[in-house]
């Protein structure tokens, strides 16, 4: 009898759960069409209701470069951050490098029939990885 490891089950979970996602918030043709794909839809201030973790986004280049900051409410260093697309989803990548959050990432895709990006925070210091979901802040 084969016995799955705890990290071949959390990969199976994680994956399932993105497929759900991506089940439950189609994406737009019109915001991905064509080779070039509009990374700068994610431009902009997001909050993530259970915690009031913001991403700011503030530009992002076809080449895959982003200007973002992420704030818990103060700023927290980045280390690595870039956008991809992702089987038609624009991929949201940042690696967080400060104290209490030591290597610890995000990985979200946006979903533009309810504009928030969606995905998943690994927590490096306790190693466990939550599945998180960012809203647009409105303008003012």
């Amino acid at each position: 009898m084969k016995v799955r490891s705890l990290a071949g089950n959390i990969k199976i979970i994680l994956l399932a759960t993105l497929l759900i996602f991506a089940a439950l918030f189609p994406v737009s043709k019109t915001a991905l069409s064509g080779m070039n794909p509009d990374f700068k839809v994610i431009v902009g201030e997001w909050i993530r209701p259970d915690g009031g973790y913001i991403v700011h986004v503030r530009d992002v280049k076809s080449d895959g470069s982003v200007n973002v900051g992420y704030f818990n409410p103060n700023e927290i260093n980045i280390s690595e951050a870039g956008v991809s697309l992702w089987k038609g989803l624009v991929k949201l990548f940042i690696k967080l490098q400060d104290k209490g959050y030591p290597g610890s990432t995000y990985t979200l895709y946006y979903y533009a029939e309810k504009d928030v990006l969606a995905g998943f925070y690994h927590q490096a210091a306790i190693g466990q990885t939550f599945e998180v979901v960012f809203t647009r802040k409105p303008s003012r």
